[in-house]
């Protein structure tokens, strides 16, 4: 009997603390008052306080507490860190630099309405749209905390979906390398994308929107911003996947402003002389196990890829184009996963605008070509070590070719 009445006692607590939301402190002392009246035993009321905690616990797992919304319930939050060993040195240099780094990002991701996902990121770093690193310095001053993404996404239907604010490039603008698009970066603005299956083993996608560059405090300056179209096509059937997508880019405002960077052609007054509407191709081919399958997964998955941008403003340095292979894994996520990658860029000094190149690859400038190795391996799930090397130097400027070492590790969570 005595039994009974603690299994009904212990139903009763959890249900009170699901209903009303009560904290825990609340519930112990209501045990404490049922133990002071000798009604349970101090032995029965720390099983009925275990017990009545673990139900709490797998309701709210199961997004069953009744007292807060399920879009709350639903609410994720993602991030990383990365901690980062950094070597780089110009051979004009007389000694190189060493530095330690570290990225964090946090992020969270609510479905408030149907159909409507609202997202939010903070990251370490300064202003700087390009690097989210914060460099080991100052007397261990403290780091910068911005807003590295605050978006809001609708998704029409299956096909069909739009996003505006600050938001993640992937979904919206497919890109195989980083020659264009350092992966920092985050474009503000507007986009859509649509994507419709054409055959069971291809698909299209459409994806396009406008991005505002910059705000201008003068009335009647013109603000520049940039328009894109893409239209592409993914792969899959068997061992071979791959993946093909055309894009165009118009600039307005940039040409006759002030130039952010410095390395695309100015007019000799510190402004843009060329405009940067530019075309550009992208595509990616991988099979797996090309060989029949070679020891340590050698040949788990191989690829080629490449992209090429123009533009025809300028009638000389105004092409660029990048080429790579990478075998392993197609993601480094899972125990033991892994992949290596070798890439060779070469970027006009007017093929592109300044502001959107790698970073890594010789400070983003344009008018430069570059070996990039890399190499990646999952040491568990969520924890990866990378290595990675660029040799880059100038086209046609005075060569004073750099070395750049990155040593990382990255956990997710």
């Amino acid at each position: 009997m005595k039994k009974i009445q603690c299994f009904i006692l212990a139903f009763l607590l959890a249900f009170f603390a699901m209903a009303t939301h009560a904290v825990a402190g609340e519930i112990d002392i209501l045990v404490d008052k049922l133990v002071e009246k000798n009604i349970l035993s101090p032995l029965e009321a720390q099983i009925i306080l275990d017990e009545t905690k673990a139900e709490v616990s797998k309701q709210n797992a199961l997004g069953k507490n009744d007292s807060l919304p399920t879009w709350i319930q639903k609410t994720k939050l993602k991030g990383d860190l990365r901690l980062r060993y950094q070597y780089e040195r110009r051979e004009k240099d007389t000694e190189g630099r060493e530095r330690g780094r570290v990225r964090y990002r946090l992020g969270i991701i609510a479905n408030p309405l149907p159909n409507v996902e609202v997202g939010a990121g903070l990251a370490s770093g300064g202003s700087d749209a390009r690097s989210t690193n914060q460099t080991f310095d100052d007397v261990f001053s403290t780091g910068d905390i911005r807003l590295d993404y605050a978006y809001g996404q609708y998704q029409v239907n299956d096909k069909f979906k739009v996003i505006g604010g600050k938001f993640k490039r992937k979904s919206y603008l497919w890109a195989p390398t980083d020659l264009l698009w350092d992966g920092d970066i985050n474009p503000e603005g507007g986009s859509l994308n649509y994507s419709q299956s054409l055959t069971s083993s291809a698909d299209l996608f459409i994806n396009g929107g406008v991005w505002l560059i910059d705000h201008k405090d003068q009335v009647d300056a013109t603000d520049p911003f940039m328009t894109y179209a893409q239209t592409g096509i993914t792969y899959k059937e068997g061992r071979i996947d791959a993946k093909l997508a055309g894009t165009y880019y118009s600039f307005n405002g940039i040409k006759g402003s002030a130039q952010y960077e410095g390395s695309n052609t100015d007019d000799g007054a510190g402004v843009y002389k060329y405009d940067y509407d530019s075309g550009a191709v992208g595509a990616e081919l991988g099979v797996k196990k090309l060989f029949g399958g070679l020891p340590l997964k050698l040949d788990e998955r191989i690829a080629v890829f490449g992209e090429y941008v123009s533009n025809p403003d300028p009638d000389k340095e105004n092409t660029g184009w990048i080429t790579g292979v990478k075998w392993g894994h197609k993601k480094v996520k899972n125990p033991k996963s892994w992949q290596a990658k070798y890439m060779y860029a070469n970027l006009g000094k007017d093929a592109w605008f300044e502001s959107f190149p790698d970073s890594d690859r010789y400070g983003g400038n344009t008018d430069i070509k570059s070996h990039e190795f890399t190499v990646k391996y999952a040491l568990m799930k969520n924890l990866t070590f990378g290595l990675d090397y660029y040799y880059s130097d100038y086209i046609k400027g005075t060569q004073n070719a750099e070395q750049l070492v990155q040593a990382d590790v990255v956990i997710k969570f």
